[in-house]
């Protein structure tokens, strides 16, 4: 018995794209094979729709069904972006040693930071620890609204053993 696979497309307007902190159309392109769970093989943020469809062909894809049900696509965008928290989250980088040399981070005490990208949200927040040679990117997170930085600043608080 053979498996036959299918391309399906889903795009919906006004999702947050994580990186440029804009909302914009999200679009996804999975595969589905018999009895088996739907496969997400590319996702794109643009201004339009049909850049989406522009950047699925470019992509090498060719054929697929359009879906346009609001909760399949809602569940492929919040499967993504699960992940990618997931991933700020354990992501644990070493700046380069210039860095410690570099202001501001020459100029404060070795601790723990919390480092907003902008003032307005949705936003980048960031938990900088400052040692005495090296500077570390402990955690990342894209925050959407106030009560989703506090939930950030108090998981750092917890996972470091810090008071708030």
């Amino acid at each position: 018995m053979t498996s036959t696979s299918r391309y399906y497309l889903g795009t919906l307007p006004h999702l947050l794209n994580p990186i440029d902190l804009d909302y914009e159309w999200f679009g996804v392109l999975w595969l589905e094979e018999e009895h088996h769970f739907p496969i997400i093989v590319g996702y794109w943020f643009s201004k339009e729709k049909s850049e989406i469809i522009h950047d699925a062909i470019q992509s090498g894809f060719s054929t697929w069904t359009e879906i346009s049900d609001h909760q399949t696509i809602m569940r492929m965008y919040e499967s993504i972006r699960n992940k990618q928290k997931k991933q700020d989250w354990e992501r644990r980088t070493r700046l380069s040693i210039r860095t410690i040399f570099k202001s501001p981070w020459s100029e404060v005490s070795s601790g723990l930071y919390i480092i907003k990208s902008r003032e307005t949200y949705p936003l980048h927040v960031s938990a900088i620890l400052k040692k005495k040679f090296f500077v570390w990117l402990e955690h990342a997170a894209v925050c959407e609204t106030e009560a989703e930085l506090r939930g950030f600043m108090q998981r750092v608080s917890e996972e470091h053993q810090m008071e708030t």
